[in-house]
């Protein structure tokens, strides 16, 4: 008879600490759903992104290292990409990226296939 009722006792106990424990983690939300807003340019997969990974890039007006600078963007900061080229410097091709009004070199951005990816990527960079 003891080990029963000490049996039935860590059973209830039990299921009153996962009961207090289940009612304890919910909170009231008035049945709204909340969701971030994105807009579908930010997921689309024609759309690529641009992190600016170097601690400070000079946006040029063209495609190139002796066009006037227009602009300079921060390390961590997000564009979304216009267009891209390829130039030769010193007989090497380079590819340039059009962000916003200007251009910059490849190798000062990381690109991303949506904005998400890149905000993620904007978390782990020092």
């Amino acid at each position: 008879m003891i080990c029963v009722s000490r049996f039935f006792r860590r059973i209830f106990v039990f299921s009153a600490f996962f009961s207090l424990l289940a009612f304890s983690s919910c909170k009231k939300n008035n049945g709204q759903l909340e969701m971030p807003q994105i807009a579908p340019e930010e997921l689309s997969p024609r759309v690529e992104w641009a992190l600016i990974s170097d601690p400070y890039v000079a946006c040029r007006k063209e495609a190139s290292y002796e066009s006037a600078t227009i602009a300079s963007f921060r390390k961590g900061e997000i564009y979304e990409i216009k267009g891209n080229c390829t130039v030769f410097v010193d007989d090497s091709k380079e590819k340039w990226y059009a962000l916003g009004d200007g251009w910059v070199p490849s190798q000062t951005v990381k690109v991303y296939s949506n904005k998400l990816k890149a905000e993620q990527a904007k978390k782990t960079i020092k």
